[in-house]
């Protein structure tokens, strides 16, 4: 298999069609880095992108795989291909869910260790429940948090995200009774929700640039002001305190620096690529 070849064909083929590295990097869910790659002969194609990407580009799997357009039909060579490309496919992703599985039962293991041990020093020392309870309850909010992650990946993160979202405030509640403090409570939950609600919006910002990385990571480290403003601000009422300080300032000036410069990075390469 000639890499040069089939990034030249991949190449070829898209100016044809003609649409971007971005736009076909958004269809293929990948980012356009990886386009350019295969276009200069660095790297090829996933085999489970190889049958997405004919469709797009308007030829065979089996013309793609050789860098070139086949005069003759070829439907049982074809077929061939396509069959052993779904079984390299299903084949892979049997591997990686298998692989994923026992990650999230040796995480799920360790958290479950780690309750137990903090279980038996609290009563070997006090003879009952006491701190133990705070850990304890911090482990099982991580394990119902990160368990879809770790066990799905990237496809998890929704996953986690929505058992943040519910989960948050009980536990806030929970450590509120345990430390017998309505502050926890009142507090967490102002600060919970700003969190939680940044956390969202960061995912739909990832999720609609997935081809744009240099955009993405501006427009998130954007929303720390608004965000961290939003808990100062609440903070500040409930304990009446100044909203801001010198080091929130100097902070946010380099937050609003550093974005800058990645928007200004993703609109040089942006206009580089158009």
């Amino acid at each position: 298999m000639d890499e040069n070849k089939i990034g030249q064909f991949i190449l070829e083929l898209r100016k044809e069609q003609k649409i971007t590295q971005r736009d076909l990097a958004a269809q293929l869910h990948i980012t356009d880095k990886a386009v350019s790659k295969w276009e200069r002969g660095l790297s090829c194609p996933d085999i489970s992108l190889l049958t997405s990407l004919a469709d797009i580009l308007g030829v065979t799997t089996s013309e793609l795989l050789n860098g070139q357009r086949s005069n003759m039909p070829s439907n049982d060579i074809e077929q061939s291909v396509d069959h052993a490309l779904v079984y390299a496919e299903k084949t892979a992703n049997r591997r990686a869910t298998s692989f994923r599985n026992i990650l999230a039962i040796a995480f799920s293991l360790l958290l479950l260790v780690g309750m137990v041990v903090c279980l038996i020093c609290d009563i070997a020392i006090s003879g009952k429940f006491t701190w133990s309870l705070y850990p304890i309850s911090s482990i099982l909010f991580a394990w119902v948090v990160m368990v879809p992650f770790v066990k799905c990946g990237r496809k998890g993160l929704l996953g986690s995200l929505v058992a943040l979202s519910i989960f948050i405030i009980p536990f806030l509640y929970v450590i509120d009774k345990i430390i017998g403090k309505a502050s926890i409570m009142l507090v967490g939950t102002a600060v919970s929700l700003f969190s939680v609600f940044y956390l969202w919006c960061i995912y739909g910002i990832f999720n609609k640039l997935n081809s744009r990385k240099f955009l993405a990571f501006g427009l998130s480290l954007l929303l720390i002001i608004p965000l961290c403003l939003a808990i100062n601000i609440t903070i500040a009422k409930l304990f009446s305190i100044p909203i801001l300080d010198i080091w929130d300032i100097l902070s946010f000036g380099i937050v609003m620096i550093i974005s800058v410069s990645l928007l200004v990075t993703d609109y040089i390469r942006n206009n580089k690529r158009s």
